[in-house]
């Protein structure tokens, strides 16, 4: 005889996001705006080594933005420095 399923458990971020009432639209589109920026960068970056001036102009994106996400990506393992060019580093993707 076959034991009755299980109910699934919920993981604590769910059960936070229900007491919360979800996640705001301000928050979800937040999320948005910072995934679509690193998906920019990334591709940027899978072309090879760039400075942030670089990354800027083929992205369209802002310079202080690019900076802000490269260094978000950097402290989580994502990105590294290289060696300079000019007045600026090169950024690469971690391997």
């Amino acid at each position: 005889m076959a034991e009755p399923a299980q109910p699934k458990q919920k993981k604590p971020i769910q059960i936070l996001r229900e007491r919360m009432g979800g996640l705001s639209d301000r928050m979800k589109s937040y999320i948005k705006d910072h995934r679509f920026v690193r998906s920019k960068l990334t591709e940027a970056l899978k072309k090879g080594q760039r400075t942030v001036p670089e990354i800027a102009a083929e992205t369209g994106i802002e310079s202080q933005v690019v900076m802000w996400h490269l260094m978000a990506m950097k402290r989580y393992g994502t990105v590294q420095e290289g060696t300079r060019k000019g007045e600026f580093f090169l950024y690469m993707l971690k391997e």
